[in-house]
Parts: C-alpha cells; sequence; structure tokens
C-alpha cells in the first residue's frame, strides 16, 4: 500500500517517519498485543494464585496485621511484601484488589503494586546477571523510595478521606477442602468483571504505542549528557509493558551501550512497575484528582531520581553518533509487506519467540479464564461467599487429621510465602538450564541457521537467529543461579554473540547473503570465545 503520511526525516539516525504503511501500523500494533500477552502469561498467573491464596488461605484478618492496617509501617510491609512475588505490573493487579477486598489502605496496596513488578526473586536475579551489584542496589533503593513514599504520601493524603471499609470482613475457611475451593474460585474469576478492562487497556495502550512510535527513534538521543533522556523516555514508558525479567536485560543493554542510567529507571519505574490499567484503576476507585496526584508523584520522583543517577553515577560514554537496540522492542517495525499481513504472520513470530514458561503460562491462562467464564454462568451456584462468613458459635468444628492438619493463619501465611518462593526458585532452574546443555542447543540452532544462510531463506534465517538469541542471553543467569557469579569477561562475550547475531540478521533481512556467509566468519569466531568463557568459569 502507498504511505498514508509522509513526515519528512528527523535527522536522527534509524527514524523512520511516524507512518509508513497501513500495513505496519496496525501489524505492528497487533503483533505487540501478542508479544505483551504471551510474555504476561506466566507472571499473570503467578498473579492470580497470589490473590486466591490470599483470600482463601491467609484471610482478611491475618493480611490486614501482615500490612500494618492502622500503622505507619504499612507501605514498608507492603514493599517487603512485593519483593517475594514474582509477578508482573499486571499480574499485581488480582492481589491488589485481594488486598482492598481485606481492607487494606489503598496507599498500602499502591506502594505494593508499584514495587512487586520491578523487584521480586525472578527479576532480582535476573538483574544481578546483566547488572553490576552496586548500581542494581542504586536503582533497587530508588525504587523503595518512589513505592513507599508515595503510598505514606497517598495514605496521609487520599486513604484517610476516602477508602471505606466493608462492613464486615471475610474470615478463610476452616476445613483445607473449603480453602482450595474458596483458592480456585478467585484466581478463575479474578480476571472477570472490570478487572478485565484494566488489562484490555494496559493492551491497548502497548499496541498503540507499537503502531506510532517509528522504528529506530529511541536508538539515539538517550545519552547520558542529555538531560531530556529521562523526559523522554518517561512519556515513551508510561504506555509500556514489559515484564521483570526483560526489563532487567533492557536495563544491563542500557548501562552496557553507555546510555543514560535515568532513562534506565525511568523504564524501569513506568514501564515495568506501572501501566495504564493501574491508572484506570485508580481512576474508577478514586477519581480523577486522586488520580492525577499518583500520577504526579510517580512521574515526578522518578524523573527526580534519574535525574541525579546520571549526575551522580559516573557511567555511560555513548554519544550522538552512538545507538542501542536496547529500545527496539517498544517501537514499530521497520516495515510490513503485503504477505506478510496477516494473523499468520503474527502467529508464527509469537511462536519463534515462545519459552517454556510462556507456553505453560499461556497454557494455564487459557484454562483459568475458561473456568471463570463457566463459574459466572452458574450465577449463585458458582459462588463461594458463603464459605467466607464467620462460623457460628455452636457450630460443629471440623476434624482434622495428621493428613488434614489444622494450620494457624501464621502458618499458613509462611507456607504460602515459602511455597511461592520455592515456585520461583524451580521456574528458575528449569527456564536457566546448566550451561552444557545450553550450549548444546546452541549447536543444534547453529547447524539449522547456517543451512538457512546457504539456502537465502529469510524467514528461516529470523527464526533461527531468534533462537539462538534467547538461549544465549540466558547463559549469564544460568552461571549467575548455580555459582552467585558472572564475569565481566563472561558479560563481554554474551553481547559480542547478541551483536553479531543481530549484524548478521539485518544483512539477511535485506538479501545480502554473500556478507552475510562473510561475517558468518565472525559470529563463529564470537561464539568459541563465549563457550569457552562459559565452560572455564562453570
Amino acid at each position: 500500500m502507498e504511505p498514508l503520511i509522509l513526515i519528512a526525516d528527523a535527522g536522527s539516525p534509524g527514524y523512520a517517519g511516524l507512518f509508513a504503511d497501513f500495513n505496519t501500523t496496525v501489524w505492528s500494533a497487533m503483533l505487540r498485543i501478542a508479544e505483551a500477552m504471551v510474555a504476561a502469561a506466566p507472571f499473570l498467573v503467578a498473579g492470580v494464585f497470589a490473590a486466591g491464596l490470599l483470600r482463601g488461605m491467609v484471610g482478611a484478618d491475618r493480611t490486614r496485621k501482615i500490612l500494618g492496617v492502622g500503622h505507619w509501617s504499612g507501605p514498608l510491609r507492603a514493599w517487603g511484601l512485593g519483593i517475594l512475588l514474582p509477578i508482573c505490573s499486571l499480574g499485581a493487579l488480582p492481589v491488589a484488589r485481594e488486598l482492598r477486598r481485606a481492607g487494606v489502605p489503598s496507599g498500602t496496596v499502591l506502594s505494593f503494586v508499584l514495587v512487586a513488578p520491578v523487584l521480586n526473586p525472578v527479576s532480582i536475579i535476573y538483574g544481578l546477571s546483566h547488572i553490576a551489584p552496586v548500581m542494581l542496589f542504586y536503582f533497587a533503593l530508588g525504587t523503595f523510595v518512589v513505592s513507599v513514599g508515595i503510598g505514606a504520601i497517598w495514605n496521609r493524603v487520599i486513604s484517610d478521606k476516602c477508602d471505606t471499609e466493608p462492613g464486615s470482613f471475610e474470615t478463610a475457611p476452616r476445613a483445607s477442602s473449603d480453602r482450595l475451593k474458596v483458592v480456585g474460585h478467585t484466581a478463575a474469576t479474578v480476571l472477570m468483571g472490570p478487572a478485565f478492562v484494566d488489562y484490555g487497556l494496559a493492551l491497548l495502550a502497548v499496541g498503540l504505542l507499537g503502531a506510532f512510535l517509528p522504528h529506530g527513534a529511541l536508538q539515539t538521543g538517550l545519552t547520558r549528557d542529555n538531560a531530556l533522556a529521562p523526559v523522554i523516555m518517561g512519556v515513551v514508558a508510561i504506555p509500556v509493558y514489559v515484564t521483570p525479567t526483560n526489563v532487567m536485560m533492557h536495563f544491563g543493554h542500557i548501562v552496557q551501550d553507555g546510555f543514560s542510567l535515568g532513562a534506565a529507571f525511568a523504564l524501569i519505574v513506568l514501564g515495568a512497575g506501572a501501566n495504564v490499567g493501574v491508572a484506570n484503576w485508580v481512576r474508577r476507585d478514586y477519581g480523577l484528582k486522586p488520580l492525577a496526584l499518583f500520577v504526579s508523584l510517580l512521574i515526578g520522583s522518578t524523573l527526580v531520581i534519574g535525574l541525579t543517577a546520571d549526575r551522580a553515577i559516573v557511567n555511560g560514554t555513548a554519544d550522538t553518533t552512538d545507538h542501542t537496540h536496547a529500545f527496539d522492542p517498544f517501537t514499530r517495525l521497520s516495515t510490513v509487506d503485503d504477505t506478510s499481513a496477516n494473523i499468520a504472520w503474527v502467529y508464527s513470530k509469537v511462536i519463534d519467540s515462545m519459552t517454556v514458561d510462556r507456553a505453560w503460562g499461556l497454557g494455564l491462562l487459557v484454562v483459568i479464564v475458561a473456568a471463570g467464564i463457566v463459574l459466572r454462568l452458574m450465577g449463585e451456584r458458582g459462588k463461594v461467599e458463603h464459605l467466607l462468613q464467620p462460623p457460628e458459635p455452636e457450630a460443629e468444628q471440623p476434624t482434622y487429621s495428621k493428613w488434614n492438619p489444622a494450620l494457624s493463619p501464621l502458618q499458613l501465611t509462611l507456607v504460602s510465602a515459602v511455597g511461592m518462593l520455592a515456585l520461583a526458585t524451580a521456574g528458575l532452574y528449569v527456564f536457566y538450564p546448566p550451561v552444557d546443555d545450553l550450549i548444546q542447543d546452541m549447536n543444534d540452532i547453529r547447524v539449522s541457521l547456517y543451512d538457512a544462510v546457504r539456502e537465502k531463506d529469510v524467514a528461516e534465517t529470523q527464526r533461527r537467529v531468534a533462537q539462538w538469541r534467547a538461549q544465549v542471553r540466558k547463559l549469564p543467569t544460568s552461571v549467575r543461579i548455580r555459582l552467585g557469579k558472572v564475569s565481566d569477561a563472561q558479560r563481554a562475550s554474551v553481547d559480542e554473540v547478541l551483536y553479531s547475531l543481530k549484524t548478521l540478521e539485518d544483512y539477511a533481512v535485506v538479501g545480502k547473503f554473500r556478507e552475510v556467509k562473510v561475517f558468518k566468519s565472525y559470529l563463529e569466531k564470537s561464539y568459541s570465545e563465549c563457550r569457552l568463557d562459559f565452560r572455564e568459569h562453570k
């Protein structure tokens, strides 16, 4: 199709114009929405089950005590709870709903929502694999200030005036079978109703950004000497959705490429820690003025800390002649031709980037949504509220055995927390297999990639490059969780392989297979050095 609107080149390298053509606009948006849905799936599943555990196992009374309702330490305690749960900004919303149902002040809930997607067991371990511990600590401290500070201010200004407590609080069932029923019902239905609108708006924002943010527009300019870099990234990050692991990967690239640390912090807080769905939830429950306060506090504090980081930490030597691909996943594609403008193309792209955790997460999410729809259609027969009523004094107490013990609320809380941490740890070891296994997988992919290059098959070349790239990115985290340390040489070798794969792919996309074959020797050299670095220090 002919371009709908032509915009003159802005002068920055990689800038492709606001509108390239209708196909690129529409199908870039579709791809970004599909990628966000798939990436969010495992974290969203963790979020709905965490919500179910809070309601069915912990109970409203114990939740209120854990989060210090009526005490100034509420936001601080919410920060502590947030770093225990492996969820994303979308996965935090079901938990936030249950916290509010339990009568937790909204400022305390906001502290949890802002920190849980950024600092959790998965993101911390992944971040340590890509970022120096001192720098990660600095930004963890900044995130602490933003989340706890906003929560404390909100509790003083808004919560005391606007929060309304329910007339009576639910009580977690005594019988274990009833607890499990409540957990399952809550997990299945928490995505229904108003929350569905919040998720839809968050995904729509991702699609609009993918449709209209020009390809390559963020590759240059976000350097440390540009005082507006955090501001520019802040504007872009508001509609962005980033998973906890991906944001740490982007953070690592920004640091390694020498770009603005303030822009990196804005991406972490505003891209991974918040989303349009959270803003809509605040607007729905409290109105436009409190929403304006929340947004002002969030953006203002983020930019202040981001600008301070660029001045306080000596890092970043990139200038206007340099570029980075760290921001490319947030923009539209360079072009989508007529043959690719269809659902099948989007499906193939998503499948190429599919990982084990995403596949399982997506499958479980489909089952959960289907169960939620069935329970909604069942009406009164599908509700569990009667199980959450305080027991009558004369009611017969359930009998217990060693296989069905009576656990106290504190024991249930500890079991839930330990269980979530154990699942997160097990998932890390499954998703990041040993170095030898990763290298074997990459060797197999490498053979298939070179076959595709020899046959000049662009689509297959891109698919194999994506597979190889995904595996090589796992190397630092695999070493980190097993040995506790990743060397600078190992990080540098991974970056070199990623650069080689990106360059080879760029040549293949434009059909320059002669250059691809020449560049293949450089890729082989960088890959060999990478294998040596990781095998010698594993």
